[in-house]
C-alpha cells in the first residue's frame, strides 16, 4: 500500500502537468493564427524523428515561460504521422515534460498548406512562423537558436508596443 501510494505521489504530477496534444487540420490551425489579436503566436513545426527539431525544443520551452506574461503565444506543431501520434508522440510529450501546447495536424497532404504559411518554404522541418493580428511576422525554415528565437520575438514585440504609442 505505502509503495503504490508512493509511485503515485512520484508520477502523479509528472501526468498532471504534462502536456496534452490536440490534432486538427491546417484550416483550423490557420483560423487561430488569423484572429490571434494582440498575441504573439509562435508556431513551430517539428517532428519526434527530426534530430534538429529536438533540439530546438528547448528553446521553445523557455520562450513559452520567458515571455508568458507578454501575450505570446507559444505552439508546437507536430508534423508525425497520424499513425504515431499515440505510440510515439505523446509518450515523447510526456517524457520530455513538454509544457507548450502542442497541435498534431492531421492532414495528410502537407503540400496543401506549406505553400499558405510561407511560398519559400520547402516543406523541411524544423520551421518557425510567427503571427500577430492575423499578419505573418517572421518565418525560418531551419533550425533556430535560443538566441535568434528570444531576439527575434523581443523586436516583434517592441514594434507592436511602439505603433500601439503612436495610435494612443
Amino acid at each position: 500500500m505505502k509503495s503504490t501510494l508512493l509511485i503515485l505521489l512520484i508520477y502523479l504530477p509528472i501526468s498532471m502537468f504534462s502536456q496534452e496534444i490536440k490534432s486538427l487540420e491546417f484550416k483550423e490551425l490557420q483560423k487561430e493564427s488569423l484572429n490571434s489579436g494582440d498575441s504573439l503566436m509562435v508556431y513551430n513545426f517539428w517532428a519526434t524523428w527530426c534530430k534538429p527539431c529536438i533540439g530546438e525544443l528547448p528553446y521553445f520551452e523557455k520562450a513559452n515561460t520567458k515571455f508568458s506574461d507578454q501575450h505570446v503565444k507559444v505552439i508546437l506543431v507536430n508534423l508525425d504521422f497520424n499513425s504515431k501520434v499515440n505510440d510515439v508522440t505523446i509518450p515523447f510529450i510526456k517524457q520530455k515534460n513538454i509544457m507548450s501546447k502542442v497541435y498534431h495536424l492531421t492532414d495528410t497532404d502537407p503540400n496543401e498548406w506549406i505553400n499558405i504559411i510561407d511560398p519559400s518554404w520547402s516543406g523541411a522541418i524544423p520551421a518557425t512562423v510567427m503571427y500577430q493580428n492575423g499578419e505573418k511576422m517572421y518565418f525560418k525554415e531551419g533550425q533556430v537558436t535560443e538566441q535568434e528565437l528570444f531576439q527575434e520575438i523581443e523586436i516583434i514585440l517592441e514594434q507592436f508596443a511602439k505603433n500601439h504609442e503612436s495610435k494612443d
